[in-house]
């Protein structure tokens, strides 16, 4: 009788190759299109796609159980693509969005909202301006704003605790607002 091969388990649940390929396969296109809105580049949502299902397949020992497969799989995306977005960012776009908060804490800096909104329809501007955010705040504005999803569910995805998921989100809208009135009005 040859040896069995072992399934990664956890307890009573056991994560099998079939529901880990059958999420990947059923869900690729909207893993896609989640990448996509992260990362603005539909070539490399297909590779951070491709990175996460590695990923996913080489850590399906560690799957504890704890959400759904598929749920699982969603955050490993989400952190592959926050890798790549982190690779991209340069210390520039840092020192800039750092300067963009400044402006904030001056009591007399103003946007024009009429202005800011015109620009926000503009689906090129926003693009543009999006890129532009530090990595962090775009994963946290696009997940939150774009993707609708809810503060818990980007902690949730990115491993952030929820006051960091919030001041990403707020600063990430306020430096938006910024450069969206600066750069396109």
């Amino acid at each position: 009788m040859g040896a069995v091969a072992a399934r990664p388990t956890l307890g009573a649940v056991e994560l099998t190759r079939d529901e880990l390929l059958g999420c990947l396969e059923a869900q690729r296109p909207r893993f896609v299109r989640l990448a996509t809105s992260l990362l603005s580049d539909p070539e490399q949502a297909e590779d951070a796609v491709q990175d996460a299902s590695l990923k996913a397949v080489r850590a399906a020992e560690s799957f504890r159980s704890e959400s759904a497969v598929c749920t699982w799989v969603q955050r490993i995306v989400v952190n592959s693509c926050r890798d790549l977005l982190r690779r991209r960012q340069s210390r520039e776009s840092v020192e800039a969005a750092a300067r963009r908060e400044a402006l904030w804490q001056d009591s007399a800096y103003t946007v024009d909202p009429e202005q800011v909104a015109v620009a926000a329809e503009s689906e090129r501007a926003l693009g543009l301006a999006l890129a532009r955010l530090t990595a962090d705040q775009k994963q946290a504005v696009v997940l939150h704003d774009l993707e609708g999803w809810t503060g818990a569910e980007i902690a949730d995805a990115t491993g952030w605790p929820l006051g960091t998921v919030k001041s990403h989100v707020r600063r990430g809208r306020m430096n938006l607002v910024s450069i969206l009135a600066e750069e396109f009005g």
